[in-house]
């Protein structure tokens, strides 16, 4: 209980510090055309953004900007979105509910696309649950969807309506573009800005390709010891629970942790090898007969190589300082020479076998190089017995350095 304690009284003092995305310098169009530059907060909007948060001054109040009163925002060519009301396809992608309609399913819908290419020809792009949908404009005219459909041609096999190849080759004609050119062209940003670029090139044309930087992953390697502070107890059939002592132990942990390549890095997935010990030893009063009671002193050692495997959620103070949570299931790959023996009972002399535990942390990460945190981790079974119930508790301090 009182780890439990400790542990939300650290969750709860880090509350009240506001974290966010970095805001870049940017500016909105208003639907009357009114053009205001702001500071925009780039969240690196992995499908589609239905709001954005702006301010006017960099001490300004939080503004929401949304489709009624914004027909565009962006950030220099980091990025740009666009109002537009536009005829999207519904169909689902999924293996497990493809139709056998070769046609798209179309609905009206008012959104914000993301700009990838703007020139003559210019190049858009949403997400329509989890699936990717791309248009297209030319000079300023109409945006229309480019269609790509997989649908059940017959109850086996999956068929495929690729007609924005036969979309841009009759809307993108230039001499530098040939047919091969549309038959090779994949449903990909990479393909799709590539020939939306050189058209415009070859029509002589002034071409933004936006998020030319785009993010990529990245690997944190990190080695990251820690206090633990312990407390164990067990019950056996017929006795009284046990209660053992808190006690400190060492942990380290080498960590590899993959940034995710979007949301402006804040999310990360991470998995740590580590090592922790934990030893106690306690006078455990026991019956021997019904009427007599002795004290065998019982020592507990738990020795483990374990393997947290989880998630990491980054919320940025500034360039240098983030603020972050994160969750894993942690599993013993080894406990090694672990096990509890009594002073004269054989009946505590028994092997540990940890099951599988959550684990719950939150922490501060400095230039990327230097991190601190407070983990706690669920309650586990040390004995794999029917009649002994054990719990182990667990809290750590964990430091940390990032080599790369």
């Amino acid at each position: 209980m009182k780890l439990k304690l400790l542990f939300a009284t650290i969750i709860l003092s880090t509350i009240s510090a506001i974290s966010q995305t970095n805001f870049e310098p940017g500016y909105i169009i208003q639907t009357d055309g009114t053009k205001i530059n702001c500071l925009i907060k780039n969240e690196d909007w992995k499908g589609r953004p239905t709001t954005f948060i702006y301010k006017l001054e960099e001490n300004g109040v939080l503004k929401l900007g949304h489709t009624n009163e914004v027909s565009a925002f962006g950030s220099a060519e980091s990025f740009k979105y666009v109002k537009a009301t536009v005829q999207v396809d519904q169909s689902s992608d999924n293996v497990n509910n493809l139709s056998d309609v070769r046609t798209p399913i179309m609905k009206e819908q008012t959104l914000f696309l993301k700009t990838l290419v703007e020139g003559k020809a210019s190049l858009y792009y949403t997400q329509v649950e989890g699936v990717s949908r791309y248009f297209y404009s030319l000079e300023n005219g109409t945006i229309e969807q480019l269609i790509n459909k997989r649908f059940l041609a017959t109850p086996t096999q999956i068929g495929k309506n690729e007609r924005y190849k036969q979309q841009l080759a009759l809307a993108l004609t230039c001499n530098n573009l040939s047919e091969k050119n549309f038959e090779a062209l994949q449903y990909k940003t990479k393909s799709l800005v590539n020939i939306i670029t050189k058209y415009n090139t070859c029509e002589n044309s002034e071409v933004v390709v936006f998020n030319k930087n785009k993010q990529k992953g990245k690997f944190n390697l990190s080695i990251r010891p820690g206090v633990t502070f312990s407390s164990f107890s067990l019950q056996r059939y017929g006795d009284d629970e046990v209660n053992f002592d808190t006690n400190t132990g060492i942990r380290i942990g080498l960590e590899a942790e993959y940034i995710l390549p979007f949301n402006n890095g804040k999310w990360s997935i991470f998995i740590e090898p580590t090592y922790r010990n934990y030893k106690t030893e306690k006078n455990v009063l026991y019956k021997e007969w019904v009427t007599t009671q002795k004290y065998t002193l019982v020592s507990v050692e738990y020795n483990s190589i374990e393997l947290p495997m989880g998630g990491r959620h980054y919320m940025f103070l500034n360039q240098n300082a983030a603020i972050f949570v994160d969750a894993a299931v942690i599993m013993d790959v080894s406990t090694l020479d672990s096990n509890m023996n009594s002073s004269i009972s054989s009946r505590y002399d028994l092997n540990i076998s940890a099951d599988a535990a959550l684990a719950f942390g939150v922490g501060f990460r400095f230039k990327n190089k230097y991190s601190l945190e407070a983990r706690y981790h669920s309650p586990r079974q040390l004995l794999n017995y029917d009649n002994f119930n054990s719990a182990y508790n667990s809290f750590a301090i964990i430091a940390g350095y990032n080599f790369l």
